[in-house]
């Protein structure tokens, strides 16, 4: 029969020491006492096969030492393999909560009937923009397209020796107009935005003119032909113009005046009566 552990076999336990090691007496007791039985029972002519579990024998087996009877932490990882286990993890606790979380939610394209209304608005704009600038440079003083060189020395002795002409003035260097040219317009314009110098005009001249009082002039065209012109100043709004009509039309035809040509008009006095001259560049 198997004996039960009484008081007596506790009388070396110091009761002040650590619940393990107890534990471990208690064990080794009833280690002693189960063999006890068996070697009894053998005697007695019955094998008894009960057998102290081996990992109540060893005391490392349970995790415990001599020295305090406790094993270090990092020993205890390392035997278990906890020691591998947890410095893997916090790195990657660490690196999960360092990480941007990415949105899953993908960002559709605008619409097509949006992104053709906005396209087609931006080319209108660039329509407009593109027909204020033309605006602009339409009403920019025009460049004289080459130097303004002086009068031809043939059309100076002529007006000087000839004529008995003085005081030459430059009024003018332009390109001649589609309506410079055009039989129904009939007359030449002379735009005050292009006139190189009013001192032409004596001032009761310009206020004649500025009263719409035209005024006869003697003309000499590119042949160094004379004719008698009317000329008068007309205001447009804000623009003011001198323009030679009536025998205009005459000059284009017998001098085969073109558009796009570039000519000069000078002026001169002939018995102080204004007189001009036209002549190509």
């Amino acid at each position: 029969m198997v004996e039960l552990l009484s008081l007596d076999d506790f009388k070396h336990i110091d009761p002040n020491g650590d619940p393990f090691e107890w534990l471990l007496q208690i064990a080794k007791f009833e280690g002693e006492k189960l063999q006890e039985n068996h070697d009894h029972g053998r005697s007695n002519g019955f094998e008894y096969n009960a057998q102290l579990p081996e990992f109540l024998c060893k005391k490392e087996s349970m995790g415990f030492e001599k020295n305090g009877g406790k094993k270090s932490k990092r020993k205890l990882k390392e035997e278990d393999g906890d020691g591998d286990w947890g410095s893997g993890l916090k790195p990657k606790l660490k690196r999960r909560k360092k990480q941007k979380p990415q949105s899953s939610i993908t960002t559709p394209d605008m619409p097509d009937t949006f992104k053709r209304h906005i396209l087609e608005d931006g080319d209108r704009e660039r329509g407009s923009e593109l027909k204020s600038k033309l605006k602009r440079i339409k009403k920019q003083k025009p460049s004289s397209p080459i130097p303004t060189p002086d009068m031809p020395d043939r059309f100076k002795r002529y007006i000087l020796e000839d004529m008995g002409g003085s005081g030459l003035v430059l009024v003018i260097q332009k390109t001649l107009f589609f309506s410079d040219v055009n039989h129904t317009a009939s007359r030449f314009s002379v735009p005050f935005s292009q006139v190189k110098s009013h001192d032409f005009l004596t001032k009761t001249e310009a206020d004649d003119l500025a009263h719409k009082k035209p005024m006869q002039v003697c003309f000499l065209d590119p042949s160094m032909e004379k004719t008698t012109m009317t000329f008068n100043r007309w205001d447009m709004g804000k623009n003011s113009l001198y323009v030679m009509i009536e025998s205009w039309n005459s000059v284009v035809e017998s001098n085969k005046l073109k558009k796009d040509e570039i000519v000069q008009i000078w002026s001169f006095r002939m018995n102080s009566e204004l007189c001009f001259a036209l002549v190509r560049v």
